[in-house]
């Protein structure tokens, strides 16, 4: 979805994600293809978002714990989203590949007046969501700070009610298997900014273009 900001942007591709095998395989690399149709340029394939992402504590026990439990569940390989590129999507601003200073400057405007102590966030389940099967961390009683904080910052940036609709969650691996919903031990962290992350591609990673401190 484009929000109210000028963000007129376009294309990258071909993410590069650590592959995890089975129960006891090895992490291999993996690439993806991007197409396009002769004579039109590609579609823009680099999203850029607001979002907060989890510490190296969080990552390395979804390393150790959850990781296997993914490939243990589907007993066959799955594309591991790599500790650097896990994030919490909180709002997306569309498709593009370049991102000019002064809209930056717009964003940074208006959420400079975004008062918000640090928080603490956690999930303690796990399923796959959505049709692409992304494996994900969620939570039903663990992640009203999420929502709060996410209407927090549509309220800063004066977008509509219909806006402020989502499910938070974490992406861990993508998978041809569908795991079942499950409890998993708590994963925690406290949240201490906001990031504008651009997601490009070829090879695949994120470029923090902004970031906002939460108030002590």
């Amino acid at each position: 979805m484009q929000l109210a900001f000028d963000l007129d942007l376009p294309v990258e591709a071909a993410p590069t994600v650590k592959r995890a095998r089975g129960a006891a395989g090895a992490v291999r690399q993996g690439r993806a293809e991007q197409l396009s149709f002769p004579g039109l340029p590609p579609a823009p394939t680099a999203p850029l978002f607001l979002a907060v992402c989890p510490d190296a504590h969080a990552s390395e026990e979804i390393d150790r714990r959850i990781v296997p439990a993914i490939a243990n569940a589907i007993a066959g390989d799955i594309d591991v989203v790599p500790w650097e590129c896990r994030h919490i999507s909180l709002l997306g601003f569309g498709r593009f590949d370049h991102v000019a200073p002064a809209q930056i400057d717009k964003l940074d405007a208006r959420l400079r007046a975004l008062n918000v102590p640090a928080f603490a966030v956690g999930f303690d389940r796990l399923m796959t969501f959505g049709p692409r099967g992304a494996v994900v961390l969620t939570g039903l009683d663990c992640i009203g700070s999420l929502r709060d904080f996410q209407g927090r910052i549509c309220e800063t940036l004066q977008l509509p009610p219909h806006v402020r609709n989502f499910t938070p969650h974490m992406t861990i691996a993508y998978a041809r298997r569908m795991v079942p919903q499950r409890e998993i031990g708590l994963i925690s962290w406290q949240v201490r900014e906001l990031r504008l992350i651009h997601s490009l591609r070829k090879p695949y990673r994120h470029v923090i273009k902004a970031r906002w401190p939460l108030a002590a």
